[in-house]
C-alpha cells in the first residue's frame, strides 16, 4: 500500500482499512475530518490501564546487593471495559493500527498500554506510533506518513515516575495518619512533588511570620516648570549618599531645611534602551501569564489550553521548549511584514534558548495558523478566546523586532541660603522611539514584565511625562513630600509564582504543576486568599512532620535530582530498575528512621503480669465488620512476643489502656504502672472527658440525623455503651463535629456555646458563603437529571449528590474545597438548563465546556 493511498483516501480495492486511536473524543472528531474513508478514528478516553489502589500494585523483588526489580501490576481502569471492547472490535476489522496519543511521556505510555491490551486480538497486524505537535490536516497527514515504533525509554521514564509516586504516597501517607494529630487524619497524604510544593508554601509563611516591618520616609517634591503639568521627583541623594530616613523627627527636620527653597535643573541625561521580545509560551510561562493577566488558575488554564489544542487552534500545550518550526516562523514573518511593515520584522530571526532539560523535539505553544486572528475565532467561547488572544499575541511578538525607547532623567537641586544638607532629586520618563513588538503585546514601556504586571511604584523615579528642560532652568516648588512607608517583607506565593518557583528549582514537570496545586487545595493544605496560596494549620502540621522525619526525601534538591534521573532513563536509555533501586535503598532507610523504637521488654512483662489478674473480661462486641475483644487482643500480643516478633509502642499503649479499664480487678494498678515508667500513659488515659458533656453531645447528634451512619461517631457511641469513657481528645473531636454541623438546629448558638469549650482554641461558626448559596440555588433550574449509574459497588446519582450538598451546607454553612470543586463540575454538566450560564461561569469560575463522557458522573467521588 502506498503512502499516497493512505494520505489521500484513494478508493482502490486493494487498499485496507486503518484504525487510528487518539486520547479524546473531541480530538477524534477533529482528526476524523482530515482522513479518508479508509480510516476509522477511535478514542481511548485517556488511560485505559492504571495501578490498582492497593499496596500490592508493584511487585518488588530483591535481585542483588542493594538492587531490586520493580514490576507494576496494571489493571483496567474503572469505566474503561466498554471502551476497550469497542477498540478490540475495531482492531479486528482493521489491517493496521496507528497509536496517536499525545507526544509526551504520558502519551507514549498510553500508546504502549493500548498495544499491550489490543495485541492479543490484533495477531500479526502492525502497530504504528504517530505523533504531531498540532491538530491540523498537514501535521496529521505528515505524522501518518512517518510512523515509528513506541519509544520504550520514554515509556520506562513514565513508569518509573508512577512507581516513585506510588511508593512515596502509599508508604509515607500511613505514617501521617499515625503520627500527625488533626481532624480527619485518614485523609492526609504525602506526595513526591506535592509535599515539596507544600514545603515551599510553609517556609514562605515562616519568613512572613518572622519579618518585622520597619518604618521609613520617602522624600520628594512636586515641581512645575511655568505652566506645564506638575510632576513628582524623588530624593535620590542626601549628602552624596542614598537616603535612609527612618525617624519622623529626621524627616520633619529635612522638610524644615527645604522650606522656602526653589529648584534648579542640574542635569538632563538621555539613555537609549532596547527591549527584547519575550519567547513564546511554554506550559509554565503560559500558566503564570494567564494567572497574572487573566486571573485564571493553572488548572483552568490547562483545561482551556487542552480545548484550544483539540479544536486545532494552538500547538500541544504540555511543553517546556521555546523552539519554533521554520514553517511557523516563516508564516509569522510574512504576516508581520504584511500587517506592520518590514521594520517590524528583525533582520535575523529571533531564536530562543530552551532550558537544558527541555524536550527539544517539542515546539513552544503557538497558534497553528497565525492568520487566524483572535477577533475572527468565533468558534471559541469567552474564556477560550482570552487565552487564545494571549497565546497569539505572545507568539507574534516573539517574532517581531526589538522595541527602542529613550529614558530621560532630570536631576534637580534645591537652592536656598544656608541649606544644612546637599540634596539631589530625580525624575525619569520613558519615550517610545520605535514600538517593535510592543505594537501587539500591550505592555507598558516603563515597567518590563513578562506577565504584564506592574512593578513597585516606590522602587524608582518613573513619571508619566516630563516637560522639556535644560540645565540651569528654574522650577517652582508646589510642595515638599515626606511619605511614611513600611519595609515590605516576603509575600505568600500566588499560584503563578509557585509554578515559577517549582520550575526554577526543577521540582516536578510543568505538565504536573496544575494538578499539584489542585491537590494542595483539595487536601486542605492551602487555601486561596486574595489570589495568594496560604498554607492552613493542617498543611503546616503535615509539612513540619515530614521535614522533621523525612527531610532528605522532601527537599527541593533531592526532588530535582529525581527529575534529572528520570530524564536520563528517557534520553540515555538508562535501566529503570537501576534508578529505582538507588531511590529505594535510601527510601527504606528513611522510613526505618521514622519508626518508634521498640519498647523495653520489661514494660511488657509488667503489663502482662497486671493483666493476668483480670478474671472477668468484657464480652466481645462487633461494630460494623470489626470485632472488639479485649481478651483476644491481649493473647494475640502475648503470642507475638512468644514468637520473638517485634512489638510496637502502640501495642504497649493499648495494653496500658486495658490495665486502666480493668483496674478494679487489679490491685495497685496505677502505682505499678508508675513504678514501671508508664505513669505518663496511665495519667493521659485517666484524663477522661466529662460524662455529662458527652451525653449532651450525643443528644445533639441524635437531632442531626445526617451523621447517624458516620463510622467514627458510631465507634465513639459503641465505646461509651461498652462502659469505656471517652478521652479528652475524643471529646474534642466529638464536640467539634457537633459544632460544625449544628447550623441547621433552631438553637444552634446555644449548642455551640455549650460545647465550644471542649474544642481546643474554641469554635467560631463559619460565615455563610453567598457564592456557595447561589451556586446551590442553580440546581433548582435542573429539571432533567442524568440516569443513575452503577460502577462496581458505587452508585452515582447526580440529583442525590446535589441534595447531599444542599443538606450539608444547611448543617455546616460551608463545603470543603473538594466539594466546592465537585459542585462546580456537576453544574457544568447541566449548563444547558441553567439560564445565563456563560455569565455565571465567568463570575464563579464554572466549567465552560461539558466534561468528556467517560462513564463516571462528574464531581462525585
Amino acid at each position: 500500500m502506498s503512502k499516497r493511498g493512505i494520505l489521500h483516501g484513494d478508493k482502490r480495492e486493494n487498499m485496507g482499512t486503518h484504525l487510528l486511536i487518539v486520547e479524546s473524543p473531541a480530538k477524534a472528531k477533529t482528526i476524523g475530518k482530515y482522513l479518508g474513508s479508509d480510516f476509522t478514528v477511535k478514542s481511548s478516553v485517556g488511560h485505559i490501564r492504571d495501578l490498582p489502589k492497593s499496596d500490592k500494585a508493584i511487585a518488588i523483588e530483591k535481585d542483588g546487593e542493594s538492587h531490586w526489580s520493580f514490576e507494576p501490576k496494571y489493571e483496567i481502569s474503572e469505566g474503561k471495559t466498554k471502551v476497550i471492547s469497542d477498540l478490540k472490535a475495531a482492531v479486528k476489522k482493521a489491517d493496521d493500527i496507528y497509536l496517536a496519543s499525545d507526544p509526551d511521556r504520558e502519551g507514549e505510555a498510553i500508546a504502549w498500554h493500548l498495544k499491550q491490551v489490543l495485541e492479543p486480538v490484533a495477531g500479526k497486524k502492525p502497530f504504528r506510533r504517530v505523533t504531531y505537535n498540532e491538530i491540523t490536516k498537514p501535521a496529521v497527514l505528515k505524522a501518518i506518513a512517518e510512523p515509528r515504533d513506541i519509544d520504550m525509554p520514554r515509556v520506562d521514564a513514565q513508569q518509573a515516575r508512577r512507581i516513585l509516586d506510588r511508593l512515596v504516597g502509599y508508604k509515607v501517607s500511613p505514617l501521617l495518619w499515625k503520627y500527625v494529630q488533626c481532624p480527619r487524619s485518614r485523609t492526609l497524604s504525602a506526595g513526591r512533588v506535592q509535599s515539596v510544593a507544600l514545603r515551599l508554601l510553609v517556609e514562605r509563611k515562616r519568613e512572613i511570620d518572622a519579618f518585622k516591618p520597619e518604618t521609613y520616609y520617602l522624600l520628594g517634591v512636586e515641581a512645575q516648570k511655568q505652566k506645564s503639568p506638575s510632576f513628582v521627583a524623588k530624593l535620590a541623594r542626601l549628602d552624596g549618599e542614598k537616603p535612609d530616613v527612618r525617624a519622623k523627627q529626621e524627616a520633619d527636620n529635612l522638610l524644615l531645611d527645604l522650606a522656602g527653597a526653589h529648584l534648579e535643573v542640574k542635569g538632563v541625561a538621555e539613555r537609549p534602551k532596547t527591549r527584547h521580545p519575550y519567547p513564546p509560551f511554554t506550559t509554565s510561562t503560559l500558566q503564570q501569564a494567564a494567572s497574572s493577566v487573566l486571573a485564571f488558575s493553572p488548572g483552568r488554564t490547562m483545561k482551556l489550553a487542552q480545548s484550544l489544542y483539540e479544536k486545532g487552534f494552538i500547538t500541544y500545550m504540555r511543553t517546556d521548549s521555546v523552539n519554533v518550526s521554520e514553517q511557523a516562523r516563516s508564516a509569522a514573518k510574512d504576516f508581520i511584514v504584511s500587517e506592520y511593515g518590514a521594520d517590524y520584522c528583525p533582520e535575523k530571526p529571533n531564536l530562543y534558548r530552551s532550558k537544558a532539560d527541555a524536550q527539544g523535539a517539542h515546539e513552544a505553544i503557538r497558534p497553528t495558523d497565525i492568520l487566524r486572528r483572535p477577533q475572527s475565532a468565533t468558534a471559541l467561547d469567552a474564556a477560550e478566546l482570552k487565552l487564545y488572544d494571549l497565546v497569539w499575541r505572545r507568539f507574534l511578538a516573539s517574532q517581531m523586532s526589538d522595541a527602542k525607547t529613550l529614558v530621560r532623567t532630570v536631576s534637580l537641586e534645591p537652592c536656598k541660603a544656608a541649606l544644612m544638607h546637599a540634596y539631589v532629586f530625580t525624575a525619569s520618563t520613558t519615550d517610545i522611539l520605535f514600538e517593535g513588538f510592543l505594537k501587539v503585546m500591550k505592555l507598558s514601556p516603563r515597567k518590563p514584565s513578562a506577565n504584564g504586571a506592574e512593578g513597585d511604584p516606590d522602587a524608582g523615579d518613573e513619571v508619566e511625562t516630563l516637560p522639556a528642560m535644560a540645565e540651569g532652568d528654574r522650577l517652582d516648588v508646589l510642595r515638599w513630600l515626606a511619605d511614611e512607608k513600611q519595609t515590605k517583607g516576603p509575600s505568600f506565593y500566588s499560584e503563578a509564582s509557585l509554578v515559577k518557583a517549582l520550575e526554577e528549582n526543577g521540582v516536578g514537570r510543568p505538565s504536573t504543576y496544575a494538578q499539584t496545586i489542585e491537590t494542595l487545595k483539595l487536601r486542605e493544605y492551602a487555601v486561596n486568599d486574595k489570589r495568594k496560596l496560604v498554607p492552613t494549620e493542617r498543611g503546616v502540621l503535615v509539612c513540619d512532620w515530614l521535614v522533621k522525619k523525612l527531610d532528605s526525601l522532601f527537599n527541593v534538591g533531592y526532588t530535582a535530582r529525581m527529575e534529572a534521573e528520570l530524564d536520563k532513563i528517557e534520553e540515555k536509555g538508562e535501566p529503570m530498575n537501576d534508578m529505582l533501586s538507588d531511590f529505594y535503598r535510601d527510601f527504606l532507610a528513611s522510613l526505618a528512621s521514622c519508626r518508634d523504637a521498640a519498647p523495653d521488654d520489661a514494660k511488657f512483662d509488667t503489663v502482662f503480669a497486671l493483666l493476668d489478674q483480670v478474671k472477668t473480661w468484657k464480652e466481645a462486641k462487633k461494630v460494623g465488620k470489626r470485632v472488639y475483644d479485649d481478651r483476644a487482643f491481649v493473647e494475640s500480643v502475648r503470642q507475638q512476643r512468644e514468637e520473638k516478633r517485634e512489638l510496637s509502642a502502640r501495642q504497649l499503649e493499648f495494653l496500658v489502656r486495658l490495665v486502666i479499664l480493668y483496674k478494679e480487678q487489679i490491685p495497685d494498678a496505677e502505682r505499678t504502672l508508675a513504678e514501671a515508667g508508664l505513669v505518663t500513659s496511665a495519667l493521659n488515659i485517666s484524663q477522661k472527658a466529662d460524662a455529662e458533656a458527652v451525653q449532651y453531645a450525643f443528644a445533639q447528634l441524635d437531632r442531626i440525623t445526617a451523621l447517624e451512619e458516620n463510622p467514627f461517631i458510631k465507634s465513639l457511641r459503641e465505646q461509651v455503651e461498652r462502659g469505656r469513657a471517652l478521652s479528652q481528645k475524643q471529646m474534642a473531636i466529638l464536640a467539634r463535629t457537633v459544632c460544625e454541623n449544628a447550623a441547621a438546629l433552631p438553637d444552634a448558638d446555644a449548642v455551640i456555646g455549650r460545647l465550644a469549650e471542649f474544642v481546643p482554641g474554641g469554635f467560631k461558626p463559619p460565615s455563610a458563603d453567598p457564592a456557595v448559596e447561589h451556586l446551590l440555588a442553580l440546581f433548582e433550574h435542573v429539571k432533567e437529571w442524568r440516569p443513575t449509574v452503577k460502577k462496581g459497588r458505587k452508585v452515582y446519582d447526580d440529583k442525590e449528590f446535589a441534595e447531599s450538598l444542599r443538606e450539608q451546607y444547611a448543617r455546616r454553612r460551608t463545603l470543603s474545597l473538594r466539594q466546592n470543586s465537585a459542585l462546580k463540575r456537576i453544574l457544568g454538566v447541566y449548563r444547558d438548563q441553567i439560564p445565563n450560564y456563560e455569565e455565571e461561569a465567568a463570575k464563579y469560575d464554572l466549567p465552560l465546556a461539558k466534561p468528556e463522557e467517560d462513564g463516571k458522573p462528574d464531581g462525585q467521588e
